[in-house]
């Protein structure tokens, strides 16, 4: 590899695509680029296990939708824990491993279901999808920049050339990220490590809009707020390295069915004037109804093969729900599009180790 490192303009910042059809196949290209391609893995938050449990709604979830789940008295789930990044093999107290994740799928019959997709940020680094691979583009630059002074500056040689190439790269970062502070704000902001999957919360960054049986919308992005409270190790290197790499996982594991981690999934109720179309703008409303119980009891069984061929959508309407559907926040679509190519790619791939 050249150690001349091609720097990325800032990319799009007034929302107009340059990209039309390809964008959601250049976010994946990219992202593998950034993490490499790992067979029969998701592109990113490649690490991870599916669970099963149930969801019991909430009387308050009667009046918000007519989903079948908002109004059976419960419905099975199954979910999937992840941690963050497309390494299927990275430790979990990495830092490329934040935000933690859980993905639930709500099986109200054999032919419909609803997905909820939620992570530990609050927010999104991006408000659409020419920004994102904008700065996934100077992300990996800096990563390629430093890594290749590293390997200069050991070699014992001449580094110089390398140096100037990782400062231009940093230089473009941090414009970037002085021209996007959701994106700064989400390279920045602390990446604690949870006891376990259950003592952190989880956000759906995106807008969905539920319809109640008088014909009533209502906006609302959820919340999901662990039983035990939140709980993280202190930031110390030695006893996050004492947890070993696959702690959370390992967790999982072996509590079940005698500790099962329960959630209570908020619906964040957006004032009139909360902005529903930009992820990164969080809701100045502080109205939450609880709308039920969700309960994790047990690991998958055939969980590698299960885990290559389920397709989790961020679009809620997808699996035939009514009372749900997307809001018009443009990032749901070009989330979907870049989810399925993903899954498409792993269902027809072996899963490398």
């Amino acid at each position: 590899m050249s150690s001349q490192i091609q720097v990325p303009s800032s990319g799009v910042s007034n929302g107009i695509s340059g990209h039309g059809e390809n964008l959601p196949k250049e976010l994946v290209d990219e992202m593998q680029a950034l993490f490499q391609k790992h067979s029969g893995y998701r592109t990113t938050h490649a690490k991870g296990l599916l669970v099963e449990g149930t969801f019991t709604p909430t009387e308050q979830a009667h009046t918000l939708s007519t989903a079948s789940h908002f109004n059976n008295p419960s419905t099975p789930v199954i979910a999937r824990f992840s941690v963050g990044g497309g390494l299927p093999h990275v430790a979990d107290v990495d830092n490329g491993a934040t935000p933690k994740g859980i993905a639930i799928r709500f099986k109200v019959d054999h032919d419909t279901h609803t997905d909820l997709i939620s992570h530990s940020f609050n927010g999104f680094a991006t408000k659409n999808g020419e920004d994102f691979l904008s700065f996934l583009q100077v992300f990996r630059a800096f990563n390629i920049a430093q890594a290749l002074l590293s390997k200069a500056q050991a070699g014992g040689g001449d580094s110089s050339k390398e140096a100037e190439s990782f400062k231009k790269a940093g230089v473009a970062f941090q414009t970037f990220l002085g021209g996007h502070p959701s994106a700064a704000k989400f390279v920045t902001s602390p990446k604690p490590n949870p006891f376990n999957y259950g003592t952190i919360t989880y956000y759906e960054p995106n807008t969905h809009v539920l319809t109640n049986k008088d014909g009533k919308a209502t906006n609302i992005r959820y919340r999901l707020d662990p039983a035990d409270g939140e709980h993280f190790y202190p930031n110390d290197p030695e006893q996050l390295k004492s947890l070993g790499p696959n702690y959370l996982e390992n967790d999982l594991q072996q509590r079940f069915p005698d500790k099962p981690i329960i959630f209570t999934i908020q619906a964040h109720i957006a004032n009139p004037d909360d902005v529903l179309d930009d992820a990164t703008i969080p809701y100045k409303s502080t109205t939450f109804v609880p709308i039920g119980k969700l309960k994790i009891n047990k690991v998958a069984e055939d969980n590698a093969a299960t885990q290559q061929q389920i397709a989790f959508s961020p679009t809620p309407e997808k699996g035939g729900i009514k009372g749900i559907k997307s809001s018009e926040d443009p990032l749901i679509q070009i989330r979907q599009k870049v989810y399925w190519i993903s899954a498409d790619q792993r269902k027809h791939e072996k899963q490398s180790e």
